[in-house]
């Protein structure tokens, strides 16, 4: 009697605790498993919307190379005041009444080709001249840079020295203007057309005054930077289209004296005067693809 009522008590209870022990057992050797094999959580809400986890790459970024050459030589140097303009194109680059203003500014531009005429190879270094060889005549000086630009990108191009204080006669004004911490700048700006093809919008800008903090337009707002004052001299703006390889041509007249150009390349600072001229050269344009696609 006293064994019977003690299976009777003790026997519910066991099998209660071992059915417990196998359940927990169970679920140690499922989650064992599930680790070893690489398990892990999904979201499944994303998965059913069908959005990928990684970030989408933006679209293909084009950028154009532009390589902008500085020429300088005495003033009088005829190889670059007046040779080398009978040996490239200033008829075709602009239209007739952009051209007109700029000559009468002093301005002048010209559009080479592929093969730049023999008097802007020997400027730029690519065939020595006799009279250099000979010591006869001062050898060029030429320096330069490169910039990477995407459509709509604008850069700027110095083109003088600083210049403590000039007198100018401005456009539309009948007495000279005297300014002070000079530097003249063509402020370019690009604009792709198709493959092998852009077009340059050039504005030349006369930068005075001492540099103050002022709002210039940025990526996403305004910004507080230091700029000197800026007089831009927007009735000479020109366009000029370019394709990959061609060179533009800019410089001022070497007739007339007292010219706005003169301000832009000739240095009067030094003991003989000095002409410069700008190349900008259409080097290469580069197309980034993206990786993936939607």
């Amino acid at each position: 009697m006293t064994v019977s009522s003690t299976v009777h008590l003790v026997n519910p209870l066991s099998v209660g605790v071992c059915l417990t022990v196998r359940q927990i057992f169970a679920m140690l050797i499922l989650f064992a498993c599930c680790l070893q094999g690489g398990c892990h959580i999904v979201d499944t809400h994303r998965e059913q919307e069908g959005k990928s986890l990684l970030t989408p790459i933006k679209p293909e970024i084009e950028t154009v190379q532009l390589d902008i050459i500085y020429i300088e030589r005495d003033a009088d140097d005829p190889l670059l005041s007046s040779l080398v303009w009978d040996e490239v194109d200033t008829i075709g680059t602009v239209n007739l009444e952009t051209r007109s203003k700029l000559r009468k500014a002093g301005f002048r531009i010209g559009l080479v080709g592929l093969t730049p005429p023999r008097s802007l190879q020997r400027l730029l270094g690519l065939k020595q001249d006799i009279t250099d060889l000979a010591g006869t005549s001062r050898h060029n000086e030429m320096v330069g840079r490169t910039v990477h630009l995407r459509s709509g990108g604008e850069a700027e191009i110095l083109t003088s020295n600083v210049q403590p204080e000039i007198s100018i006669q401005l456009p539309g004004e009948s007495e000279p203007t005297t300014l002070r911490n000079v530097r003249c700048v063509l402020r370019t700006e690009l604009e792709r057309l198709q493959d092998g093809w852009i077009k340059l919008h050039i504005t030349p800008e006369i930068h005075h005054g001492n540099p103050e903090l002022r709002p210039v337009a940025g990526v996403s707002r305004w910004e507080l930077k230091p700029q000197q004052e800026i007089i831009s001299l927007r009735d000479l703006k020109f366009s000029v289209t370019l394709n990959v390889g061609e060179m533009l041509m800019v410089s001022s007249e070497s007739t007339e004296q007292d010219k706005i150009a003169d301000r832009f390349f000739v240095n009067q600072n030094d003991e003989r005067s000095q002409r410069r001229m700008v190349v900008i050269r259409l080097t290469d344009m580069k197309k980034i693809k993206p990786l993936y696609e939607n």
